[in-house]
């Protein structure tokens, strides 16, 4: 996949037991610009085929609907279609769902009585594989589990959208601060950006990364 940010728009699948839940994130979501719902699934099940057969950026994921659970549904996606993002978005303020959640492979945990600023905010982030972890979500979910997980990433590892945001910059020849500049990221972000890149590449220089691109086509040679 080539480079891409938020600009382009993101096709966005819901999956929720409620159809009047579904109405409204679809009517709040299609009134934001660059966003698109394209399929609604009403069970977990529903929610896989729809997402293989549709390919959507990012998914809305209720945790308990019948049939699948939402944490089922979610690990069985990402081990199929791992460039598929999730946002888990629920009414169980719950840290026993919210780190199986996390551990299935996705991407933000949100409440459903939040506001939808938030929900707006973590799909973009989701799409650009980054953790979105609203106020309600523990500091100690944070260090003791998201840290640790990023830290163990492993060379081979899916490269993330902001991933190769970075390393199109990278290879560019900006510096890590430039391209957080550019990103409007803080420079801690980037660097960690970098080095997982780094590690999932097993980049020993920037050089490798240039490689990447060029054989990606993130850049031309």
């Amino acid at each position: 996949m080539g480079y891409r940010n938020l600009n382009h728009q993101i096709n966005i699948l819901i999956a929720d037991d409620h159809k009047i839940v579904r109405q409204g994130l679809r009517s709040i979501i299609e009134s934001e610009n660059g966003l698109t719902v394209i399929g609604e699934a009403s069970d977990g099940s529903e929610a896989v085929d729809m997402a293989f057969e549709l390919k959507p950026d990012v998914i809305l994921m209720d945790i308990m609907m019948p049939v699948m659970d939402g944490i089922a549904a979610t690990q069985r996606i990402k081990s199929i279609c791992p460039e598929i993002e999730i946002v888990v978005l629920t009414g169980y303020r719950n840290e026993t769902y919210q780190r199986e959640a996390f551990a299935s492979g996705a991407r933000a945990y949100l409440l459903k009585e939040g506001g939808f600023e938030g929900m707006i905010s973590a799909i973009r982030h989701a799409y650009m594989g980054e953790y979105y972890l609203s106020g309600s979500v523990s500091r100690d979910l944070v260090s003791e589990y998201i840290k640790p997980m990023l830290n163990n990433q492993h060379s081979g590892g899916v490269i993330t959208r902001r991933e190769k945001e970075i390393a199109k910059l990278l290879a560019d020849g900006y510096s890590t601060k430039e391209a957080a500049k550019i990103l409007n990221i803080s420079p801690r972000t980037a660097e960690t950006h970098r080095a997982s890149i780094m590690k999932k590449l097993d980049a020993k220089n920037v050089a490798d990364i240039v490689k990447y691109c060029i054989r990606n086509h993130i850049i031309e040679a």
